[in-house]
């Protein structure tokens, strides 16, 4: 039997792994029964697209075609817990190299232009919209901004967690890293103090529900994380940023920022 057009329309979408397993249980349907699989099929891209949608920005795409897990064979020995690397968007990248992850000799190929999560550990909403914002160029230009948004969009205390800690993390490296030049454009500016992001990564670990939501919300009150708040690309980003119910009812924005945009931008 022929495969319907539509059907053979969806399976082109998918990743190299999924088309010819898709494509040998499509052989073997009637026509009745390809269309009962196409809705199928379909059916789950809009039940992937509702659970990602809560992080996301107001007016996102989504396209479901668009992702992928990739995960290293059994034998390269990765833990239920997956790997530092959590995923990737690789919009507009076609350089073979580039698209290549490694791991104790084990090598995996992403696809050009798709959103991907590492290992199945990874393969949540959380982890996806991470990288669909960075797909859709909505994550307000760099890293730190992007996981902003994550800790924003916290939908339960497990999401705070994880989204406080890759935060608190991604801020601590930057801290011990880099000088920044004060607000009054002294050319002497002293290192940031790296230690409240250290303590807010701890607080992650072992701290009370309380605890963690207290380090997100310092974080966000923070010298380093409010000064990178402040630029326009965040600034623009932030009437349509993903707000979690339980962001929410547990963090506060810092001073001056509200439902709409910030006050002044800068």
């Amino acid at each position: 039997m022929a495969i319907i057009q539509e059907l053979k329309d969806h399976i082109a979408k998918g990743s190299p792994e999924s088309k010819p397993v898709l494509t040998k249980a499509a052989n073997k349907m009637s026509e009745a029964q390809q269309r009962d699989f196409l809705a199928s099929l379909q059916g789950g891209d809009a039940e992937f697209q509702m659970e990602v949608a809560p992080y996301m920005p107001k007016g996102s795409t989504i396209d479901p075609s668009r992702a992928r897990l990739k995960a290293f064979p059994k034998e390269a020995g990765i833990g239920p817990k997956g790997l530092t690397s959590m995923g990737i968007s690789t919009k507009g990248v076609t350089d073979p190299e580039l698209l290549k992850e490694r791991f104790e000799g084990y090598e995996i190929q992403y696809e050009p232009d798709t959103v991907s999560v590492l290992e199945a550990a990874n393969a949540n909403p959380r982890v996806f919209s991470h990288e669909y914002r960075h797909f859709e160029d909505t994550d307000a230009g760099m890293e730190l901004l992007n996981r902003v948004q994550d800790v924003m969009a916290s939908q339960n205390k497990k999401d705070l967690t994880e989204t406080t800690r890759l935060l608190a993390a991604y801020a601590y490296r930057m801290a011990t890293a880099n000088r920044f030049r004060g607000d009054d454009g002294d050319d002497e500016a002293e290192k940031l103090d790296a230690e409240p992001y250290r303590n807010a990564y701890n607080a992650t670990i072992d701290g009370t529900e309380e605890d963690i939501a207290q380090s997100a919300q310092e974080l966000l009150d923070s010298p380093l994380v409010s000064k990178f708040m402040g630029f326009r690309s965040f600034q623009k980003m932030l009437p349509r940023a993903a707000v979690g119910p339980y962001f929410k009812k547990n963090v506060e924005m810092p001073e001056g920022y509200r439902a709409g945009g910030r006050v002044k931008l800068i």
